[in-house]
């Protein structure tokens, strides 16, 4: 952390399953991160970068490393005006320290969730880390920008990713125990094979996002007859018809549509919601608001699927606007 690097935040969740043998699930909540996890991540993260510069000074154009480019600061401009005009909160994106500074200071003392909220939203302003080949780009380029280390690979996890093996393989070699296979000494080869690891790895992230909306899904179902849940959620997203909302217990996104005219006001990233009875005043829901949602879990028309659908209830009930 004092070398600059950022403590980000997606979120995680755990499904809570009726017994090992059925595995159905009947409950979701979000995975607590404790202490133990942190010390654990420390050694794994040290482990990592420890291995990346043996293998590269052993296979200085073949090596199998990971780099996190550091994002257009461009990419962060809206977050930046939603943050300045919603709390008076600025964001600092020169560097990844001052980044993480800045996000540390965004802070609502009314809500301790907002942090973790702001965290997320920077998450998604970066660029995608991707397994390379150390012969196929300038050394100047090496740099992970989240964990803020010079060189980066990934050896921690030979049973479920295929670059760990690879790894595995190039350390073996790089310290004696076993010789290298001739293919992990052609540059062409490992750059063929990395551009696949690198497709799988976008296409697992996208399985298992669908699986965690999937589950939740099937989780609610398991609540009752009626197979609806009241959440709370923050709005991360305001657009015409609707807003963007994300549910922090359950950890999924989901869109709130009204199918009466809203206003919307993109400069403050809000709407307004006319009143349905006369003497009521309009409501005004914007980015960063707390507001309450009901989820209900419908069959997609297309794929027969449970599909989640989510409707606002509070600070007004959407259901009325129909």
């Amino acid at each position: 952390m004092k070398a600059g690097a950022l403590n980000l935040a997606s979120p995680e969740v755990k499904i809570q399953l009726d017994s090992p043998e059925s595995s159905d699930p009947i409950d979701v909540e979000q995975k607590e991160m404790r202490e133990t996890n942190s010390l654990v991540e420390e050694f794994m993260l040290l482990a990592n970068i420890s291995v990346a510069r043996r293998i590269q000074e052993t296979f200085p154009l073949t090596s199998v490393l990971r780099r996190h480019l550091p994002p257009p600061s461009i990419n962060f401009e809206k977050l930046q005006d939603i943050l300045k005009k919603r709390k008076g909160l600025t964001l600092d994106v020169s560097s990844s320290g001052a980044l993480a500074a800045s996000l540390d200071k965004c802070v609502d003392p009314i809500e301790p969730a907002f942090n973790t909220l702001v965290r997320i939203m920077a998450t998604r302003c970066m660029l995608s880390a991707e397994y390379f080949c150390s012969g196929s780009v300038g050394r100047d380029t090496f740099r992970h920008y989240g964990l803020a280390s010079e060189i980066y690979t990934h050896f921690t996890n030979p049973i479920r990713r295929y670059a760990d093996i690879l790894v595995h393989r190039q350390l073996s070699a790089a310290i004696n125990y076993s010789p290298l296979h001739p293919s992990l000494h052609s540059k062409s080869h490992v750059e063929r094979v990395l551009d696949i690891v690198n497709r799988r790895h976008r296409m697992a992230q996208m399985a298992g996002r669908a699986s965690v909306e999937f589950y939740v899904g099937l989780a609610l179902k398991a609540r009752g007859e009626k197979q609806v849940v009241t959440e709370e959620a923050f709005v991360i997203r305001a657009f015409r018809n609707g807003l963007g909302v994300f549910v922090s217990k359950l950890g999924i996104e989901g869109l709130v549509t009204f199918k009466r005219e809203i206003q919307f006001d993109a400069e403050n990233y809000s709407i307004k919601i006319p009143a349905t009875e006369a003497g009521k005043e309009d409501v005004s829901v914007a980015v960063f608001d707390k507001v309450t949602v009901q989820i209900e879990v419908e069959k997609d028309k297309n794929t027969q699927r449970g599909k989640v659908k989510m409707t606002l209830v509070k600070p007004v009930d959407a259901r009325l606007l129909s």
